[in-house]
């Protein structure tokens, strides 16, 4: 059994080719530029649209734990996630997002797109969240993938021991793998990350395989969008071939809004991507090949 969020059909931002992305819950980080905030904690996660919401407080009467009040609030220390609410809504202004799926199931539904996988050199993409919070689980899906002859993509905030890297390796062709800083106080005090476990990780990565490994480094205002450079050397010393430069992007700010959950970035504009197209040309200086977005 695994904890699921969502499986993405058609995927083409998230490695080679044509690929089903398989959202996993859980992760140890908390950056507040989030894309994808519902998949933080394993429990499932309530989601309100209130352009759907009608205010008929049918979810409040249904909730005999009293977890629901309006204006609408969830409080998740008393909801026992019956999801009477959900099924309530005759709007669908509420969802939960996670349930456990059996392994075997989720294989069946990726291998229904294998036709495609194999005529655009595509696979599955396990992301999250961050995929190795269930480890066990997740080395069993990813040995799953690769017995049905799966190319296996992984992407991973590089957030954990190493003993976990080494076991899972075997059965990964292809790590998307975040840099989001290289000052190890701002980045824990920004997003929780440890940057010894991180480095550690890309250190042993380049050491055995450095061509299983893109570097992602999403270019966040005011956090990061001066170090692309310093990224970019790293990456050269360790000599990994690519770079990902993300540009900046608000598409997660309603999956913020639906949580209750102030966007620390509401003001902020998508990055326009052509600002970080002379980093291409550095990246060639140094070696390194530079794509900007995924």
């Amino acid at each position: 059994m695994i904890r699921v969020s969502n499986i993405e059909k058609f995927a083409t931002h998230d490695g080679p080719g044509i690929r089903t992305t398989v959202f996993l819950k859980g992760c140890p980080l908390h950056c507040p530029w989030c894309a994808n905030p519902e998949t933080w904690k394993m429990e499932p996660t309530l989601l309100h649209d209130e352009r759907k919401c009608v205010q008929c407080k049918t979810c409040m009467y249904m909730c005999a734990q009293e977890a629901i009040s309006f204006p609408f609030q969830w409080d998740i220390d008393k909801c026992i996630y019956c999801k009477k609410c959900e099924d309530a809504c005759l709007q669908d202004a509420i969802s939960f997002v996670g349930k456990d799926i059996e392994i075997d199931e989720v294989i069946k539904e990726v291998l229904k797109d294998k036709d495609y996988f194999d005529q655009s050199n595509g696979g599955v993409t396990i992301s999250g969240g961050e995929p190795f919070m269930q480890f066990d689980a997740f080395l069993e899906l990813v040995k799953q993938c690769k017995e049905n002859g799966l190319h296996v993509a992984v992407e991973t905030t590089g957030n954990y021991s190493l003993d976990k890297l080494e076991q899972a390796l075997p059965y990964i062709d292809l790590f998307l793998m975040d840099l989001k800083h290289l000052d190890a106080k701002k980045l824990k005090d920004v997003t929780g990350a440890n940057l010894d476990l991180i480095l550690n990780n890309f250190r042993y990565l380049a050491k055995y395989c450095p061509n299983k490994v893109i570097v992602r480094m999403p270019v966040i205002p005011r956090f990061n969008d001066d170090i692309c450079e310093e990224v970019i050397k790293f990456c050269a010393v360790l000599k990994l071939a690519e770079v990902n430069l993300l540009p900046f992007h608000t598409m997660g700010k309603n999956k913020w809004n639906q949580m209750q959950i102030k966007f620390k970035y509401d003001q902020d504009s998508m990055m326009d991507r052509d600002i970080l197209n002379p980093y291409m040309d550095i990246g060639k200086k140094w070696g390194v090949k530079v794509k900007i977005g995924g």
